[in-house]
């Protein structure tokens, strides 16, 4: 349906085997392997989102099977006092930075963050890919970690924060796009990231009532989320 210049000729010499279809430069090379060597992680590779989205359902298995626990009696095991996000111990544990957004205090904590995850995390990763993908997780978390060591002495767990981060850069990107609340009501990505969290975190913050959630790690997460997906979006 086009013509131009040697395009007559080049059909000529396909249809009389003097060229191949693909040029030269263009056939994929065949990527060195090292013999007997496989990599264990390699489905998930391009896919951190899911990668993540494993180990963390892992870790919540590790915290069921392991006696105690924030989750079956309410007083953490060692596994969690491992990891969870302590402000008192901070300087000693500064790890808990992280590793805190891979427990979660319940099995409706862990199924609502997980939900978010699945659906968000992955189209982010697309977007921007995946090394920028990682950034924006972990230094998420981070940040939702030392908002709330800022602001409070209790410890707290939960990829909240993060996933706060991600929501947040992704609403920044791709404002338009078209989001079910419980799976029924159409509403633009924008609207979802303004309401929830003034619904879910600045109303209580202002009301000041004690309901257990890590508010001020959710707005960290967020505010560094905005910052991320404002500065993809400069560039």
């Amino acid at each position: 349906m086009h013509w131009c210049v040697g395009l007559e000729e080049y059909r000529r010499e396909l249809e009389e085997g003097k060229i191949s279809p693909i040029p030269l430069e263009a056939e994929p090379e065949e990527p060195q392997r090292k013999k007997g060597y496989t990599n264990p992680f390699g489905i998930f590779s391009g896919n951190y989102s899911f990668l993540f989205l494993f180990l963390i359902t892992i870790s919540f298995v590790l915290q069921l099977l392991i006696p105690g626990g924030l989750i079956t009696s309410g007083i953490p095991n060692l596994y969690e006092k491992l990891m969870w996000l302590n402000p008192q111990l901070i300087e000693e544990r500064p790890w808990t930075l992280i590793t805190h957004i891979f427990l979660h205090g319940s099995f409706t904590h862990f199924l609502f963050n997980m939900l978010l995850f699945i659906f968000f995390a992955p189209v982010l990763e697309r977007k921007i890919g995946s090394p920028k993908f990682l950034l924006i997780f972990f230094l998420s978390g981070i940040v939702a970690g030392i908002g709330w060591c800022l602001t409070s002495v209790n410890p707290a767990v939960g990829a909240s924060g993060a996933l706060y981060g991600i929501f947040t850069a992704l609403a920044v990107l791709m404002p338009r796009m078209r989001v079910y609340l419980f799976f029924l009501i159409p509403v633009e990505m924008w609207m979802v990231a303004l309401l929830f969290p003034i619904y879910y975190d600045v109303f209580p913050l202002i009301m000041g009532s004690p309901d257990g959630i890590a508010h001020t790690a959710h707005l960290s997460g967020l505010f560094f989320g905005l910052l991320a997906g404002l500065s993809l979006k400069r560039k």
